[in-house]
């Protein structure tokens, strides 16, 4: 046997690239920077939620759209301030979208596909029934989920009351209806939640500026053939004025804007949501996630895990953070106005704000959203779905509205 001789092992050069030892760490200066980051990045996300709440208030403010006497002669064809308002938002949303597509479509498509995700368990009933209650509860208490939040912002106390009924519609969805009305993943053939584009084989950004122009010239049009300063509500010339030169701050301090405007303003934020916050403006979901703070008590979340999933993570509390936001923004506005509190007359009576808080947020978790999540963006997301949601709470506000003969005395609308 050949004599081997055993050469010295040379010694490992820690210095080489292609060397890692298993003691190796990730350096600490890069974990605090990753956790700076993240911080920051929290931060950030907090501030866009709130800022754009406050526009979003004092643009539903400016819009004299949450007041009950406008929403409910909205349904009865006696004022058009609402109608302007939400076709302006839809259709410069749509625009928005298109842009978005165009320049970033990879982040449009994320956002469109968790929208369709958050929609894939609903049937078409689920949009029907809820979109009706929704449209009920419109009429019962003069408000919808978002607008309660201005409307609290603006001084109207009795809308403390809608948001104590919509968080008791909240806890009854999760209690008693959630786990017997979920369905089972929908194929994504099924009709819901099909676009409408892809349903006429056009592609979506033609869609979008189509529909888009068409809903915000019908809008601008309205304002020509029903001016906007003959549409609003008497109250409002109590203490504030249209004169911007008698106005606080000029024309930020008039008591009203032209809906259309203010509807421009609030399809903007669905382009400020998918760019800054990548995800839909909505903000029914306010009230889930402020009813879920009572699931961090372990046996409650235990025995609500579908609520339970709403209580932790920042993404779930931007919506809660729009919503205060919103009232800020009103507040603001009003202020601005000096029509700050606004009078019980733009309300309505306590019962009839907590049976219609109820309606509103049972419908609206029913449906998977309300007029903001369904109507502004479900329908700028061009689904099938969001559609019929949107003509459920119209037809439904309309059909309960004619059919218990509701007059122009606001003493009917104060004793619904």
């Amino acid at each position: 046997m050949e004599n081997v001789k055993m050469l010295p092992l040379k010694e490992k050069n820690f210095n080489n690239n292609n060397v890692t030892s298993k003691f190796d760490v990730v350096p600490s200066n890069e974990k605090i920077s990753h956790g700076n980051r993240k911080i920051f990045s929290d931060i950030r996300t907090i501030l866009y939620a709130i800022i754009f709440g406050i526009l979003f208030g004092f643009f539903m403010n400016k819009g004299t759209v949450f007041v009950a006497p406008t929403i409910r002669k909205q349904m009865l064809f006696q004022r058009f301030a609402m109608l302007k308002m939400f076709l302006a938002a839809v259709g410069t949303s749509m625009l928005s979208v298109a842009l978005l597509t165009l320049c970033c479509r990879k982040l449009y498509e994320k956002i469109l596909n968790g929208y369709i995700e958050h929609n894939s368990r609903l049937g078409i009933l689920h949009y029907l029934f809820g979109g009706t209650l929704i449209g009920l509860g419109m009429i019962i208490c003069g408000s919808c989920p978002g607008t309660v939040f201005v409307q609290v912002g603006s001084g109207i106390v009795n809308s403390l009351f809608t948001c104590l009924g919509g968080l008791l519609g909240t806890y009854f969805y999760y209690i008693f209806v959630h786990e017997r009305v979920s369905l089972e993943k929908l194929s994504s053939s099924s009709l819901v939640l099909q676009r409408i584009c892809d349903l006429f084989h056009i592609h979506s950004v033609i869609v979008h500026i189509v529909f888009g122009l068409i809903l915000l010239g019908i809008s601008i049009g309205l304002e020509f053939i029903i001016p906007w300063k003959s549409d609003l509500n008497p109250s409002l010339f109590i203490k504030g004025t249209l004169n911007p030169d008698e106005a606080l701050g000029h024309f930020l301090g008039m008591a009203a804007w032209p809906p259309s405007a203010c509807g421009a303003g609030v399809g903007l934020l669905q382009f400020c949501f998918i760019f800054f916050l990548e995800k839909s403006l909505g903000i029914s979901s306010a009230f889930t996630v402020f009813a879920a703070q009572i699931c961090r008590i372990k046996k409650v979340g235990q025995s609500l895990p579908s609520l339970n999933s709403f209580a932790y993570e920042l993404k779930n509390h931007v919506s809660l953070l729009f919503a205060l936001g919103a009232i800020g923004g009103s507040a603001l506005s009003s202020s601005l106005s000096r029509t700050i509190p606004l009078g019980a007359e733009n309300g309505t009576n306590i019962l009839s704000s907590v049976i219609g808080g109820f309606l509103l947020l049972l419908g609206a978790r029913c449906a998977g959203g309300c007029t903001s999540g369904q109507g502004i963006s479900g329908m700028t997301h061009l689904l099938v779905g969001s559609f019929i949601t949107t003509a459920s709470i119209f037809g439904g506000g309309i059909i309960f509205a004619f059919s218990i003969l509701l007059s122009n005395n606001e003493w009917l609308f104060q004793n619904l």
